[in-house]
């Protein structure tokens, strides 16, 4: 009987560390393909997205131009992610996967985590002026633009809680199979 053949560059199918690389990848993929359709809908209807007098902060090729950056970098992270499970994104080099889902990784850290916790503290009166007290009056937590600054804040959060594990796990999951040019690891076993 011959043992069954593995694609270079994954572990062998049904693994704890496969399974557990497929949920944060599916998860991911999710959340990208939300943040892609966002910000394509924001790119189409850029007059709400704006807000009354956004434009006298910055002109409206500045918004375009920027959300369609978000709408390019949320497609290659959607594909990147389902690389991370599907056979055809064994082929690509393991670089061309993992710098791009780290830097994914961490943009959305430094984007959803501090002001998360700007939100959290201002909402419990901890900072009622904003963390780093710039703002003149106390911020009103009541107001419908600090929730929906803070849902904002929690959605970018969300991204970094879903891509770190990703781009941790599916770095693992490159070396347990040889496939990043360094050493293989042996998966741990749950027993």
């Amino acid at each position: 009987m011959t043992p069954p053949r593995y694609s270079p560059g994954s572990p062998p199918p049904h693994t704890p560390l496969r399974r557990r690389i497929a949920f944060w990848a599916y998860a991911a993929f999710g959340w990208l393909t939300a943040s892609f359709v966002w910000h394509v809908w924001m790119g189409i209807d850029y007059r709400n997205a704006m807000g009354d007098g956004a434009t006298d902060h910055a002109p409206l090729w500045v918004f375009l131009a920027y959300d369609a950056l978000i709408v390019v970098m949320s497609a290659v992270g959607a594909a990147l992610a389902l690389a991370t499970v599907r056979p055809w994104g064994r082929r690509l080099p393991g670089r061309l996967l993992l710098l791009p889902l780290w830097f994914g990784a961490i943009l959305l850290v430094v984007r959803g985590g501090p002001g998360l916790v700007e939100n959290i503290t201002t909402a419990t009166g901890l900072t009622p002026r904003g963390l780093l007290a710039l703002e003149e009056q106390p911020i009103d937590v009541g107001s419908a633009d600090f929730w929906t600054g803070m849902v904002i804040n929690t959605y970018f959060f969300v991204g970094a809680v879903l891509m770190l594990p990703l781009a941790v796990l599916a770095r693992r999951g490159r070396r347990a199979a040889g496939g990043t040019g360094g050493r293989p690891v042996q998966e741990k076993s749950a027993a």
